[in-house]
């Protein structure tokens, strides 16, 4: 009997030698996380600084009893109120949480205490503060943490690598978060202004993964009627169930108010032929983005017969005088890789399609054309080698194009911006002005900008920076009291979210250009 009992024994005393042996929590050490992407005026719960508590173990678990912390680098602390620190645990992203203490906003040193009972691995806490609403655009929100207490011992933390510094604009709203109303991932930004002042973005939704046509992709709309500070729920136009619908491109027909939304669909751009070619579809919408037409399918219209590829970059088309629609359509004119720019239009607010067959650029890529005040189209080509812009004219209505040249005041990392017309003296404004957004960096996609030609694009004199960290495509539009709607990729946590950022001329001019209307015109 001993003999037989003798295995059991040893597995009890094991289990309770284990048992006996589990080390207790411990601290390991407090890193503190920088948060530089801006912040909105008027919101709640703005992160400051963020910080992430390491424990090791699981016995008799610590507790984070206090965190102090400073405001030191803040513009000014009247712009702000509720000071707050919420506990997300393992999830890094400032999402919802449980609140662990609040207190006032003051100069010098702060302390926020509370009782947290800390897990094994990362613990993520992020200082909060609400924006007042009538902070002034531009101000910085800044801070960072002295030191954390844990189990009642003051314990030191290990700065962040850079600095805590936000910029507060008029508006700065995250729209779409991978995992959002059921889709993976999000991107391709585009946004435009109905005539009633509603904002209208699109957008990619990324159903089951991230990457391009022919993934199961679908366009949805989001609109806001308070100039971009609340949002209605996602609206989908265009599902082909396990097929795509990508890059949204938006323009708004000045007679009638309709707007187009234009994009790719089905198949993917390298896997383009002639008998199986990548979709050119338009949907429509008559009461500013509310409801929109099936979508109609133009792909023979725009396409060279023999070509591989065509499809028209996302953000904004362009809207002539004359009230041709036009755009820049990126073109694989053989079984190669290589990209060509070609330009498409529509004289009937977008019934039909057409091309225009002189090539605009060899070795393009996405592309924008304006309309500038003397008639001439400029074509706006993202770009490679060198790494800035390519720039191309027409001075007859695109039917043929001088010789492409780089715009080297533009930094460009290969990717798709944006180019619209601000204001024009052809329409009574005081100076005709050109806006163009750009992730702009040689070689990396970061570092989102906002530039402003007074010269029609000859130069670019004029900028500023919304996020100086990872970024990808953007989309401008002009809003009804004339400040900057931009609505944009951030890289924050993935690639990507989609934010909207909303800015006047006044900032990004520092103060040496206001917007003022033409004698007449109402907002």
């Amino acid at each position: 009997m001993k003999t037989k009992s003798l295995p059991a024994l040893l597995i009890v005393l094991c289990i309770l030698k284990g048992a006996v042996a589990q080390p207790d929590m411990m601290f390991k050490q407090c890193n503190v996380i920088a948060v530089t992407i801006p912040a909105g005026r008027g919101e709640p719960a703005e992160r400051v600084v963020s910080l992430n508590v390491q424990t090791q173990d699981t016995a008799n678990p610590v507790s984070l009893n206090s965190v102090t912390f400073n405001l030191t680098g803040t513009t000014d602390l009247n712009d702000l109120d509720s000071l707050g620190i919420w506990y997300t645990g393992a999830n890094p992203r400032p999402v919802g949480g449980t609140l662990f203490g609040t207190g006032p906003v003051m100069p010098g040193s702060i302390t926020i205490a509370g009782n947290c009972l800390l897990s094994d691995g990362n613990n993520y806490f992020r200082i909060t503060v609400k924006i007042l609403p009538g902070a002034p655009e531009g101000h910085f929100l800044q801070g960072n943490v002295d030191s954390v207490k844990v189990d009642g011992q003051v314990c030191q933390v290990i700065p962040a690598t850079a600095v805590s510094k936000r910029l507060i604009m008029l508006e700065h709203k995250l729209l779409y978060s991978g995992g959002d109303y059921g889709s993976v991932n999000y991107r391709i930004p585009a946004i435009i202004t109905a005539d009633d002042g509603t904002l209208v973005t699109a957008a990619d939704a990324r159903i089951e993964r991230a990457g391009d046509l022919p993934n199961n992709i679908d366009i949805r709309i989001r609109r806001s009627a308070d100039m971009g500070h609340t949002w209605s729920e996602p609206l989908t136009i265009a599902d082909f169930g396990s097929y795509g619908a990508s890059d949204p491109a938006l323009v708004k027909d000045r007679s009638t108010g309709s707007l187009l939304c234009m994009f790719a669909s089905h198949q993917g751009l390298m896997a383009s032929t002639p008998a199986n070619p990548i979709r050119f579809q338009v949907c429509r919408s008559a009461d500013n983005g509310l409801t929109w037409s099936p979508p109609v399918e133009h792909t023979p219209e725009i396409y060279v017969p023999g070509w591989y590829a065509a499809w028209l970059a996302s953000g904004n088309a362009h809207q002539q005088r004359d009230g041709r629609i036009i755009g820049a359509v990126g073109v694989r004119k053989s079984s190669g890789t290589t990209i060509d720019n070609f330009m498409i239009y529509s004289d009937d607010v977008g019934l039909t399609w057409h091309y225009k067959p002189d090539e605009a650029s060899p070795a393009g890529d996405e592309a924008k054309i304006v309309e500038l005040d003397k008639g001439s189209l400029m074509m706006n080509i993202r770009n490679k080698t060198p790494d800035c812009r390519k720039i191309v004219v027409s001075k007859d209505h695109g039917d043929t194009w001088g010789t492409p040249y780089f715009q080297y005041d533009l930094p460009d990392p290969a990717v798709n911006g944006d180019f619209i017309r601000y204001t024009s003296i052809l329409d009574g404004y005081d100076k005709s002005r050109l806006l163009f957004s750009l992730a702009s960096h040689p070689i990396l996609r970061k570092n989102l900008t906002v530039f402003l030609s007074y010269d029609e694009g000859q130069s670019w004199g004029v900028s500023k920076v919304i996020n100086p960290d990872a970024s990808g495509y953007s989309s401008l539009t002009i809003l009804s009291d004339g400040t900057i709607g931009c609505f944009y990729e951030n890289g924050e946590f993935e690639e990507y979210q989609l934010y909207f950022a909303r800015f006047s001329l006044e900032w990004l001019t520092d103060g040496n250009d206001t917007f003022t209307f033409p004698a007449g015109m109402k907002e």
